[in-house]
């Protein structure tokens, strides 16, 4: 099979299209053939040198997310050959990741994909619609609070939108040109703003992009939760009740609840550009040079 890793840390020069044996499926686990995978920011932090992010070995295949179809299951675990699936496999310590031909996966770690979408913009679900979600479940909003996402146009971003919206929450958007603004009112945000200045106070905010420069932004007593790996400014910390880093978690039956929120059309999945696996190198400077609306997706 191919599959696409980094020999070492740097820019996106570093990754190579190897070929690798398909893995054996041990115990519990199926063998799934990726049909599509994204870039995250996590793996940018994973390929850049002297971030909290390291792999266990070189070579090291990438990639948070996974569409693709069952090949072989155990018999036991309701997976049968042909199934649409969706997984978060992150990258794994002997090397093997998602942006590779096949994975093989614990079958409880699947969930199934969304029957009314493809399977590459499938991919774009794990790992945004979780981390979005149990970001969301951490701040605990009550129905009179003001919620702030910031990167509201990208693909956590969007997702936290949505379900709030759902949820009843007023969230409103940040983002960092004017011309995204309307993409985020589209996704269900009560207000978008590019200028931070001007944005207003709020009982919480969802850092997806970094807020850390405005603290202005969070009303006193008020809570954060940020994905991003900095240190927590002492001024936001001292205005904030709490302020947190949150990573997400695999959560198989939650990840199943969200994609049937997709087939239902409440959750929209956006797909920003689609690369071929021989230009992972290429989809990875996009994903790097900021701007999107929504996740780029590496098909295999």
């Amino acid at each position: 099979m191919k599959a696409a890793a980094i020999t070492a840390y740097g820019d996106p020069d570093v990754l190579t299209i190897l070929d690798a044996p398909t893995p054996e499926p041990g115990p519990g686990e199926a063998l799934v053939a990726v049909i599509a995978s994204t870039i995250n920011p996590v793996d940018v932090k994973t390929r850049t040198p002297g971030t909290p992010q390291q792999v266990g070995q070189f070579p090291a295949v990438l990639g948070w997310d996974v569409a693709g179809i069952v090949i072989t299951a155990p018999d036991d675990t309701g997976w049968a050959p042909g199934d649409r699936v969706i997984a978060m496999h992150p990258p794994q310590p002997d090397g093997a990741g998602s942006w590779q031909q096949y994975a093989a996966i614990p079958a409880a770690a699947l969930a199934p994909a969304p029957q009314t979408v493809d399977l590459t913009t499938a991919a774009t679900l794990p790992l945004a619609a979780l981390t979005a979600d149990q970001a969301l479940t951490r701040l605990a909003l009550r129905d009179d609070e003001r919620l702030l996402v910031t990167g509201a146009a990208g693909s956590v971003g969007g997702m936290a939108i949505q379900l709030a919206a759902r949820a009843g929450i007023r969230a409103a958007g940040l983002v960092s040109r004017p011309e995204h603004e309307s993409a985020v009112l589209d996704l269900g945000a009560a207000s978008a703003h590019s200028n931070p200045v001007s944005a207003g106070e709020f009982d919480a905010i969802f850092d997806t992009a970094g807020v850390f420069d405005h603290p202005h932004l969070l009303r006193e007593g008020g809570r954060l939760v940020t994905v991003s790996d900095d240190t927590i400014p002492d001024a936001l910390e001292q205005r904030a009740a709490s302020a947190v880093h949150n990573y997400v978690q695999h959560h198989p039956h939650r990840l199943r609840e969200l994609s049937a929120l997709a087939d239902e059309g409440r959750l929209r999945l956006r797909v920003a550009g689609q690369y071929p696996l021989a230009l992972v190198a290429q989809a990875n400077r996009r994903a790097e040079a900021g701007g999107l609306l929504g996740k780029i997706v590496i098909a295999m």
